[in-house]
């Protein structure tokens, strides 16, 4: 064999070799990806997101987007503002939320998962039917509150055209909504049958 055969020879095994290390790359990467997406993505209190869901008229994707992207469906989380449980509600929240349903209130409910989500769940709705079912707008409000959004809309320099709000003036509260919006679409892709089609 000649210097210039065993080069080509030596080349081509590379050339495969290279190939084959490509794809087993690209398969553990898909694998990784979506075995990642499981642990970024989880579903638990199915049953207690479908309930409120149902009882509130939401889509229980969109419920169990805010619970990932609030809490990540960690039922002991408590924020540094005070904001607990899986919905991150704060106590003065959840005691103006129970005034409203006229209930009485505690502050154990919302370490408890199920009550958690039904009083998230009615602020979602209370939100919603607020801003004429704009999911943008009530996940402003549930981020920033009513209050700050009332004035964002009231304030000329972040309105476009159309009366819609353009500009979201809080970095956090923009961040959280694209973050929900992307749990979003997430949850109807990987969960969606399971949720939206529940009996």
């Amino acid at each position: 064999m000649t210097k210039r055969g065993s080069r080509s020879g030596a080349a081509g095994k590379l050339i495969t070799a290279l190939i084959i290390l490509a794809l087993a790359a690209a398969a553990v990467y898909f694998a990784l990806g979506r075995l990642g997406r499981g642990f970024i993505y989880p579903l638990k209190y199915r049953e207690e997101i479908i309930n409120s869901a149902e009882e509130y008229g939401l889509s229980p994707c969109l419920v169990a987007a805010v619970i990932n992207t609030e809490s990540s469906f960690r039922s002991d989380a408590v924020s540094v503002d005070g904001a607990v449980g899986l919905m991150q509600l704060l106590p003065s929240t959840a005691e103006w939320i129970a005034s409203m349903r006229g209930m009485t209130y505690s502050e154990e409910q919302l370490s408890d998962p199920a009550q958690n989500i039904d009083y998230g769940c009615w602020l979602l709705r209370y939100l919603l039917n607020r801003y004429d079912g704009s999911t943008r707008y009530a996940l402003i409000a549930y981020n920033a509150g009513h209050g700050r959004l009332e004035s964002w809309l009231n304030n000329e320099d972040y309105i476009d055209d159309n009366g819609e709000l353009a500009v979201i003036p809080y970095g956090e509260t923009n961040a959280y909504v694209k973050k929900v919006e992307r749990a979003l679409e997430e949850y109807r892709k990987r969960y969606g049958e399971q949720l939206e089609n529940a009996d």
